[in-house]
Formats: C-alpha cells, structure tokens, sequence
C-alpha cells in the first residue's frame, strides 16, 4: 500500500546526509559505533525501566500506531512511554526500531494531535533515519567517550550530524503529514510545543503561528546578518525551529506531489487498484538493461495499465537477453524520479530478445548453423567434421590431402588444415549456410621428408 519514501523525502535531509557521509571520518567512526552498537542493551533498558505500550498497556495509543504503519509500510514498532515533564518523542534501533513517548508529551498535546506525533517518528523509520539518528544522539550527547570513540570525533563531523539531524525532522513531519492527509495536525503540533498547551486558557490560533513563521523566513532570508546569526544561534540544535518545521510541512502540503501522494495513499486504503496517477521510483534511463519482463510486471504492480515490451532480435553489445534497449512513458525518454504520470500512461519497451533455436531454423529453411567457427574447425579430426557436418545435413563435401613434411608433434596427422563453406574460408560460429553449399576441406597427412 505504501509509496517509496524518496517521494517525501525533504531535499535537505538527502543532501545533508550525503554531505555528512562525505566528511572525512565519518566511515571510520561508523564503523566504531557498529563494534560497540548493540540493539539488545535499549531492549534490556526499555523492558526494565519503561512502560510498554500495547494491546493490553494503554492500547489507544498502541492502536493508533497500526494505520500509520500500514499507510507507510513499516513493521509495527514497539512503543514505550517514560515518565519525563518535558514533552519529547524519540525513535532508535536499527534492525527493531522502537519508540518512547514522555509523560510530558501526552499532558501537553491534545490526544487527537498523538498520532501526528507517532506518524513523524515512524517517519523516520520509513526514511531509514533511525541507525544514523541513534549514532547521531550518542555522540552529540556525550556518551562518545564511554564506548572510546571521542578521538574520531571531529568539530565537522558534528556539526554536520547537527545540521542532518535538523534536516531529516523536515522528511519526518511530511510523513506525519502524509499520513494525517494535510499539514493540520503538524503545524498544530508544532505550535502547541512552541508554546501552547492543551490546558491554557487561551485559544490558540494556527494561522496565526503560521503567519509568524512567514515573518521569520522574511527576516532571515532577506538579510545576510540574519542569517549568520541564524545559523550562529541554532547550528548545534538537533531539531528544527517549531516555526520553521510548520512552515516548511505546510508550503509543501500545498504541492501537487503531496496531493497526488495522499490520493494515491487513500486509492489504496480503499481497495481501489486503479490509480488516477502513479509515481516513478527510478529516473528512466535507470532501467536500460534491466529485464524487460521484470520492469514490465513492477510498473503494472505499481498501478499502470498500459506497459507494452516490443521485441529486438538484433543483438547489441553487452546487452543482456531480455534487456530493455529503450524505454518510453507516452514517447517521452526525460522522466525523473519522484514524478507522477497518469495511470494510462503508454510504457513502450524495446528488448533485446534472440531468436530460439525453433524460431532461428523456420527463418533460414534449407539451411544449416554450423556450432564453429572456420577457426574452431582447424585442427580438429577432419573424419569427425564430416561426421558432424553430414549430421547436419551438408551433401556437398570434398575432401583432400595436404602433405606435410613437419615434426608430428606440431602438425597432427588427419587434422584439418583448411575449411571453406560456400567459398567462404573465413566464417563465425552460428553461421548459416544453404544445406546445397560447397564445403571444402584439406586435411594434413605426414610425408616422408
């Protein structure tokens, strides 16, 4: 039922993420964290100090968790709850991934607004944040030096696991937002924890926060100094300003691929297999080379109606058997990942696919493939090349010697010397010669020198 995360996946958080992997040191203490990362001992903390949330544990919230998971396509996660005033929600592991709710976080949030909250940490299960998140958490908190990892670590590597970790809360809160269907209960969310409780008396207005948002962006983006200071102010924050997450969830819900993401989400959830748009998981020249069957069958899976494979029998070098040679979506050969096109959308594919042995002997009747090359035959027995070429129905054969005064072990005696099928002394194997063709054959044999 699920879409592929990449089409919700916030630019920032992909580019960040690269840029983090691409600081000098960050494979070395990757590597370190995973000698010392053990999924067990959080199990072992969590069973021990923490309330588990399930079906018999609090199960309203443990049943919120099961629609989200469905609509993103991820494993149910274990919840858990601590009692901690501060309103927080947090999501680690790896291979197990679970979640830890505070106390804080259900007293200060209306209970309609938690599952925005379980949405966008399953957000970051969906988008494979959490091995990067759990590291990034250990090392900015501190406990790099109990498990002997300070030394790997340097001023860029964390100032870039601050930034990426800012930046995948924006994948995170589309998640929320995919999930909820708008960015209602995001931008709420946001604003509750900026400042605005459940229990205050006051009423509290989104479009107004919203509004403040915009005047902040404003502010920033048109000074220079703003944004230093910005920057400055906030670069060691592991989450994105409350103001700034609504904003961005919000200007994004406003896109045509949120819309068709929701739509196509929703198509699903009610049974209907017949899409009004599908999305594009790979750019298409990605698929050049691929099996053309197995393409086929994916797009088809993916919700298109209309995939047709036109067949090539002349071979290409280093092209596969069945492998598509081009591919295109209503003639276009330009379409990028993460686009939508209509579910009708005419997918020709050309693939490279040869004849069979059957199919190859009905085209050339009264003719004969010869499994050598002209090359091949040379030295072999030439009483056993008749034999084979008889067998394959060849009825013009000539024969004769060709006296050899040579060291026997150099030339063999009755091997071929010279082949010629058709008047053609150089041929490939897998040629096809008419049944009726000449073939002429010398062969060695030893003279006395």
């Amino acid at each position: 039922m699920s879409v592929n995360p990449d089409l919700f996946i916030h630019e920032s958080d992909r580019t960040a993420l690269n840029a983090l992997k691409a600081i000098p040191g960050f494979t070395p203490l990757l590597k370190g964290f995973m000698k010392i990362w053990n999924e067990k001992q959080f199990k072992l903390m969590n069973m021990s100090t923490l309330v588990r949330i399930s079906e018999k544990q609090m199960p309203e919230y443990y049943d919120m968790l099961k629609p989200i998971c469905k609509r993103l396509g991820i494993k149910v996660p274990e919840l858990f709850m601590t009692t901690d005033p501060y309103p927080n929600a947090y999501t680690s592991g790896e291979n197990d991934p679970f979640i830890v709710m505070t106390t804080g976080l259900v007293a200060s949030l209306p209970h309609e607004l938690i599952p925005s909250v379980l949405a966008h940490e399953c957000g970051h299960i969906a988008c494979h944040h959490v091995l990067y998140s759990t590291m990034g958490r250990m090392i900015l908190g501190g406990s790099a030096g109990l498990f002997g990892l300070s030394p790997m670590i340097t001023a860029p590597l964390q100032m870039a696991f601050y930034y990426w970790m800012r930046c995948s809360e924006f994948s995170a809160d589309r998640a929320a937002a995919v999930c909820g269907g708008s960015s209602k209960s995001v931008v709420e969310v946001c604003m509750r924890l900026a400042g605005c409780e459940k229990d205050s008396p006051v009423q509290a207005n989104p479009e107004a926060f919203l509004e403040q948002a915009r005047e902040y962006r404003d502010l920033v983006s048109g000074s220079a100094f703003n944004k230093t200071l910005e920057f400055m102010m906030f670069s060691t924050r592991r989450h994105p300003l409350n103001a700034v997450r609504a904003y961005e969830c919000n200007e994004w819900c406003k896109s045509n691929e949120f819309k068709s993401i929701v739509q196509y989400l929703d198509e699903e959830e009610n049974g209907n297999s017949v899409h009004g748009s599908v999305p594009i998981n790979e750019n298409i020249n990605t698929y050049i080379k691929k099996d053309a069957v197995e393409t086929a069958n994916a797009l088809k899976a993916s919700g298109f109606t209309n995939v047709a494979i036109v067949r090539s029998t002349e071979q290409r070098s280093g092209m596969p058997v069945n492998g598509i040679i081009s591919i295109t979506a209503n003639g276009k050969t330009d379409i990028k990942k993460g686009e939508w096109l209509p579910a009708d959308t005419a997918w020709l594919i050309m693939a490279y696919m040869p004849l069979s042995a059957d199919e190859e002997k009905a085209a050339h009747p009264g003719e004969a493939c010869v499994p050598y090359s002209s090359v091949g035959y040379s030295g072999r027995d030439y009483r056993v090349v008749i034999d084979e070429l008889r067998a394959l129905g060849f009825t013009n054969i000539s024969v004769s010697e060709q006296p050899d005064i040579k060291v026997k072990f150099l030339i063999r005696e009755y091997s071929i010397a010279h082949i010629s099928i058709d008047h053609t002394d150089r041929f490939d194997k897998n040629t096809w010669f008419k049944l009726s063709a000449p073939v002429s054959i010398r062969y060695h044999v030893m003279a006395q020198g």
